[in-house]
């Protein structure tokens, strides 16, 4: 059954609905959860609220035309609102980490995994991170992505492109490092 039928399900009255959704969702929303804001208690907390949000939404008769987006939608509305509770600073973005290639998403592809990969992804803004972790660790559309944090999809481009120009740079400084190569 579709994502979308299980609210449908939902707005009916049928409680039990909600379960698959759990089921499916629970682990991969942490993982964006977490890895946005880098506080396994505090990502436990938000999932639990997305949840809540979309089990009130589907009792109200809410379905969505595209599940995956809306909830992950609900879920970084979440962290924005941690962020500004928080009073976070967020870095400033900069006009020429525009460029992108190939080169960096082969080494997306084949390094995505590695911990230091995860820890370098840890360096950039929110905003970067969010993108960057729809589009590669969620496998989201450049479409569902816009519709997620419910900006244009020309920004998700430039996001994922500058996000992937800064990931770059720290790449190439941490293995400067490791390689003993001073400047």
């Amino acid at each position: 059954m579709q994502d979308e039928e299980y609210m449908r399900q939902l707005s009916y009255g049928n409680d039990a609905a909600f379960d698959p959704l759990v089921f499916r969702y629970h682990k991969p929303l942490f993982g964006y959860i977490y890895r946005l804001l880098l506080d396994e208690k505090l990502a436990e907390d938000l999932v639990q609220e997305t949840f809540i949000t979309i089990y009130e939404q589907g009792k109200k008769g809410f379905v969505p035309d595209q599940f995956k987006p809306w909830m992950y939608k609900i879920a970084t509305n979440r962290c924005k609102d941690y962020w500004r509770k928080a009073s976070t600073k967020r870095e400033q973005i900069t006009d020429e980490m525009i460029e992108t290639g190939a080169q960096i998403f082969h080494l997306i592809d084949h390094q995505l995994e590695r911990q230091w990969m995860v820890d370098s992804l840890k360096q950039l803004s929110l905003d970067y991170r969010a993108v960057l972790y729809l589009r590669f660790y969620q496998d989201l559309q450049y479409k569902e992505i816009a519709l997620t944090l419910d900006i244009p999809i020309g920004t998700v481009k430039t996001r994922i492109a500058r996000g992937l120009k800064q990931l770059e740079k720290i790449l190439a400084e941490d293995e400067r490092k490791g390689a003993g190569v001073n400047e």
